[in-house]
């Protein structure tokens, strides 16, 4: 069937008519008559997200027949979601539970609490630039004693740190530090956190840390590798390891700067519900999303003298992140250092009632719509990527800056490059930490989506 992708193609009320045409013509064929529901009810809003779903969701023909549609739509979206569904999405600015806090959301930290030789720590493993802790001089690998005047531990770390969201600040006793640092919140930065470049044996290495793919990374990228380019850098690192994902535009972007790839090569495929069928998008295909039309030079003419690629990841990097992991080995050798990545390979698209007027406000449905695979169809990796280079950034503390060249998983990449290989004591069982809460597990719970745009 080729109804997706004529819907792809409209936009506004006419994407509306379209949709609506469509299922009355699908209901007409059914022995029963669907339910109707006054406008505004919950009954309403709920038949709407049921008849996205059934023509869009990668998993519609597992839909319940006969669903409660006299839940909350919060309840009644998880009622009929696919158990094997971790990451479709029911949103409402109006409903907060729709968009649950974090600390890296609202305060622009990561912490963690882990256990080495019998001794428990709290440590900061993020701390965002430009935030307030940022600010006030906090940093990866400060130890944390208190959290609002209370002495921290494994027991109360998820308590202390769920009250201060509620509250909407938070304190943190540092070691070290004579004074506690409060943090009101902070405005989120560049994805493009920091950039270096190192010479190490005659060879100009240059690192990213990139932590989303948000459309205003693109300029800053753009600049990074000028920079790069300009200084001849020949090797190239790239950190990922808290990589919450974004747009694929922005993947193929940033992929058609590091890849000798033209415009017409494949990037990815999609693969769909029988109404979406399989999708074979080229490069400039993706990039187009962004800007028509596509000046593929002005990324193909930033890449770099470079034959193969690192990237630094982990179990919290995820999304488009992983896509990018997976889509660029057929066009560059790329070697992944950490931890298995989270194993979302699925993607999503916004879907919203478009008529004039509005009847069901605020509501916005992410729907897990595609699996993607690379142009070798090399996907289906739900349980995570495997790193080749296996390390625990957590095995070396304190923590080193990201960025820092002396940093754990950055070193690796480092001797890899140099063929100088680091030395490092093997951790003995009781030595490996343990990790017995991580901030950012609840971050991971409401990952962004690999959104594509229509």
């Amino acid at each position: 069937m080729q109804n997706l992708k004529r819907i792809k193609k409209l936009t506004g009320k006419h994407f509306c008519i379209y949709l609506m045409l469509l299922l009355a013509f699908q209901s007409g064929c059914k022995k029963e008559r669907d339910p109707t529901f006054d406008i505004g009810s919950t009954g309403y809003i709920n038949k709407w997200v049921m008849d996205s779903m059934k023509v869009y969701y990668y998993w519609n023909t597992t839909l319940p027949k006969n669903p409660n549609y006299n839940q909350q739509p919060l309840g009644f979206f998880a009622s009929i979601k696919n158990g094997a569904d971790r990451f479709s999405q029911l949103l409402n600015p109006d409903v907060p539970e729709s968009y649950p806090r974090t600390l890296y959301s609202d305060f622009g930290v990561d912490l963690v609490t882990i256990n080495t030789g019998g001794t428990e720590q709290t440590i900061l493993r993020l701390v965002v630039p430009g935030s307030d802790g940022f600010q006030a001089g906090l940093k990866r690998g400060d130890r944390i004693l208190a959290i609002n005047g209370e002495v921290v531990n494994s027991t109360n770390v998820n308590a202390l740190s769920e009250a201060s969201l509620k509250k909407g600040s938070i304190t943190l006793q540092i070691e070290g530090k004579a004074e506690p640092c409060l943090i009101n919140g902070y405005l989120k930065p560049n994805p493009v956190y920091t950039t270096q470049v190192w010479e190490r044996n005659g060879k100009k290495i240059g690192y990213i840390f990139f932590n989303n793919f948000d459309i205003k990374a693109l300029p800053k990228l753009k600049e990074v590798f000028a920079g790069f380019q300009s200084q001849q850098v020949s090797e190239l690192i790239l950190d990922m390891r808290y990589n919450t994902g974004g747009e694929v535009s922005v993947a193929a972007a940033l992929a058609a700067m590091i890849t000798r790839s033209t415009e017409g090569t494949t990037f990815l495929e999609y693969r769909g519900n029988a109404n979406a069928g399989i999708q074979r998008h080229s490069f400039g295909n993706e990039i187009s999303k962004l800007f028509t039309p596509v000046n593929y030079s002005q990324y193909s003419g930033l890449r770099l003298n470079i034959n193969r690629l690192f990237i630094l990841a982990g179990k919290h990097t995820a999304s488009a992140a992983e896509l990018l992991a997976n889509n660029l080995p057929p066009h560059i050798t790329t070697i992944r250092i950490g931890e298995p990545t989270m194993g979302k390979d699925m993607a999503e698209f916004e879907i919203k009632d478009y008529r004039d007027p509005n009847l069901v406000k605020n509501w916005v449905l992410w729907p897990l719509v595609f699996k993607v695979y690379n142009s070798a169809g090399k996907g289906d990796y739900s349980a995570g990527l495997p790193p080749d280079i296996a390390a625990d950034e957590l095995s070396r503390l304190p923590l080193k800056e990201l960025g820092d060249p002396d940093e754990t998983l950055t070193r690796l990449a480092i001797a890899q490059i140099t063929g100088i290989a680091v030395t490092s004591r093997t951790l003995s069982l009781n030595e490996t930490p343990k990790k017995l809460y991580d901030s950012r597990d609840k971050e991971d719970a409401m990952v962004t989506p690999i959104r594509v745009r229509r």
